[in-house]
């Protein structure tokens, strides 16, 4: 802390000796351990202090973020539960399968023009197939 060697030391000892005399310099030196421990402790108190406030802070940031997803998982499962009543009851909600069928049922030239290469094979009667069941033989 103090970054004192060994002459420093000695110099301080000669040093409270003359100043204090041969009589008080040992109660003097308990008082001043005594102030340290005092110290030291007030010292590990705070941190532990400190320590617990972080934790409890991180805890009621933990318990935030565990809220949050809840509420997460329950928005979705709202949804998920309108959704599946919706498609019970009936009422017309584009579903895969149907946006899956309109994607195939487009002509090879649209196919090949959203992909940027033109179809060259002769699938262009199993395609138009798709679209014209009936054309079928």
């Amino acid at each position: 802390m103090f970054d004192i060697g060994g002459p420093e030391f000695v110099f301080l000892v000669i040093l409270a000796l003359l100043v204090f005399g041969p009589q008080r310099l040992p109660a003097l030196g308990r008082q001043l351990g005594g102030f340290m421990a005092q110290m030291r402790n007030a010292l590990t108190e705070f941190k532990k202090t400190l320590d617990r406030e972080v934790a409890a802070e991180d805890m009621k940031t933990a318990a935030e973020d565990m809220k949050q997803a809840v509420r997460s998982v329950q928005d979705l499962r709202r949804d998920a539960g309108s959704v599946a009543r919706d498609i019970l009851l009936g009422t017309d909600h584009p579903s895969p399968t149907k946006q899956s069928e309109s994607l195939d049922a487009r002509s090879p030239q649209d196919a090949a023009d959203d992909s940027g290469e033109a179809s060259t094979s002769g699938d262009a009667s199993v395609d138009g197939d798709r679209e014209h069941p009936e054309k079928r033989s």
